[in-house]
């Protein structure tokens, strides 16, 4: 049997009981638990949709707030930490780990984990369409960097390597919850170490195709995820130097996009530009100046300049960022994510 776990910090609550009730009514779901963010994070709101999802589905539903564990900004990280730290000591048979905001779960997003469990899969990840203009973290952080740190591995053959929606064998859950790695990331850059760390524990690993995509609430301007792509940046960063993964991957065959997908757009172009030219301080100009295409890069000081960091630009450019990139330092973080939004309106308009 399988506990179902949704980290989540301040989502529709709606949106959370569906979630919550089509885990609980499952029958291969033994428990379900709800992971805030903190105290102040819906926790009480939560608690109460859990208490009467319980009583209506004949499940156990615990909702609590997440521990501090890790050493970086306590956000999903430790949420995440704290479900693997005491589902290890409950001795869990499987864990499914899915987020809190997914307008399309459905049974089957559990019924494909546990068939390919039931398979001989300890871990399975699943991997989906997104919106046309979504997931540009993973396309211009995360596989980019698996693929320069880790060529010819699985790493960059992963679909969804900054997924957060993934079965875990309980050996899993027990190596993780003690992963120096994977304990001290309390940040956005869980979902990549935990990915590494999968990936590298020598057991066989599967990736399921939701065809339907993953639907969840997008946002305006990519200012509203700057975090998390610095977040997700350093933790990339970080497996600088670890050792080759060498687990088995098998995958579903990919599947058509649905159209609407295809037409959503997932941020504000106008919004996203004004980044661009906020004002730039003497420290980020420095940075700027050390890197290739230095005046396209610095004329973003007087207007949006951003269609000359094609895919070859933007290689070096991440090259360098994990060579120099230091999180925490605003002149860094300033630039990067400048950079970054550069290369999204690139690629995407």
């Amino acid at each position: 049997m399988s506990l179902i776990v949704f980290p989540f910090k301040r989502e529709d609550p709606a949106v959370v009981e569906s979630n919550l009730r089509t885990a609980a009514r499952h029958p291969r779901v033994e428990a379900v638990w709800a992971v805030a963010a903190g105290e102040g994070e819906d926790l009480d709101t939560v608690a109460v949709i859990g208490r009467q999802v319980a009583a209506d589905e004949g499940k156990p539903v615990e909702v609590f707030p997440q521990e501090r564990i890790g050493r970086f900004r306590s956000g999903k990280g430790d949420g995440m930490n704290t479900a693997l730290r005491h589902a290890a000591t409950a001795g869990s048979e499987r864990v499914h780990f899915y987020d809190a905001d997914i307008t399309n779960f459905g049974p089957d997003w559990i019924d494909g984990a546990e068939d390919r469990a039931d398979r001989g899969h300890a871990i399975v990840r699943h991997r989906f369409p997104r919106a046309a203009t979504d997931a540009m973290i993973t396309w211009m952080v995360t596989r980019p960097g698996l693929a320069m740190l880790f060529p010819g591995t699985l790493l960059p053959r992963l679909g969804q390597p900054l997924g957060g929606e993934l079965l875990l064998s309980g050996e899993a859950v027990a190596r993780l919850a003690s992963d120096p790695l994977v304990t001290a990331r309390s940040d956005w850059g869980i979902d990549t170490v935990i990915t590494y760390t999968t990936s590298a524990m020598g057991l066989p690993l599967y990736e399921h195709l939701v065809p339907t995509g993953k639907r969840h609430a997008l946002y305006g301007s990519l200012d509203e995820i700057r975090t998390m792509v610095l977040e997700c940046l350093d933790a990339v960063r970080s497996l600088r130097g670890l050792p080759r993964p060498d687990s088995s991957w098998d995958a579903d065959p990919p599947a058509p996009v649905p159209e609407d997908l295809k037409r959503t757009v997932a941020y504000d172009v106008t919004r996203t530009e004004a980044l661009l030219t906020a004002a730039w301080t003497e420290e980020e100009v420095a940075l700027a100046e050390g890197m290739p295409e230095a005046r396209a890069i610095l004329a973003n000081r007087d207007r949006p300049n951003y269609l000359f960091m094609d895919a070859e630009l933007w290689g070096g450019v991440l090259r360098i960022l994990f060579d120099r990139f230091v999180l925490g330092d605003p002149a860094w973080e300033g630039l990067a994510f400048r950079l970054w939004a550069m290369r999204v309106l690139c690629y995407t308009t």
